[in-house]
């Protein structure tokens, strides 16, 4: 019986299965972080999916604003109203903005000259992730120039 109870063959050293569980450990951080990572980007990709009709209603409402457009013709964006709006957003970001932080982008470009105006509300923060949609529309440049070009929005949460 001694020396069953002396013979050290079978016994482990105490730290050799530290290694192991270290693996173990780091497996799973490692397993986390991916379906992590994997379930924000379902969700950004989710978010685009439900709202781009969203934003693509709304380039289209403002394509059609009196704000924006030429008097005469309600269906050609007006570069100097733009740029009067660029200046103080406020109006049109209350008129439109109830349910989503949106920026406003008009671009023209041709062999004569480029145009493009930002309008965003410089209270609110742009998000990396939103939804963006384009629609082509006619720029009225001045009394002679039409530009054809595209107005472009990009809305987020609030």
């Amino acid at each position: 019986m001694s020396s069953f109870i002396n013979d050290e063959n079978g016994v482990i050293e105490p730290y050799a299965d530290l290694t192991a569980m270290a693996l173990a450990v780091a497996g799973f951080i490692i397993f986390f972080a991916v379906v992590a990572q994997a379930y924000t980007s379902y969700q950004q990709k989710a978010f685009i999916v439900e709202h781009y009709q969203d934003a693509a209603a709304l380039a289209e409402k403002l394509s059609r604003d009196s704000a924006l457009t030429v008097s005469s013709h309600p269906n050609m964006i007006d570069a100097a109203r733009v740029e009067e709006i660029s200046g103080d957003p406020q109006e049109i970001m209350k008129k439109y903005g109830g349910y989503y932080n949106f920026l406003l982008k008009v671009e023209a470009n041709s062999d004569v000259r480029d145009y493009s105006v930002i309008i965003k509300d410089l209270r609110n923060t742009e998000s990396k992730t939103g939804v963006s949609a384009s629609i082509p529309v006619t720029v009225r440049i001045n009394e002679v120039q039409e530009i054809p070009g595209t107005l472009t929005v990009k809305i987020w949460r609030k």
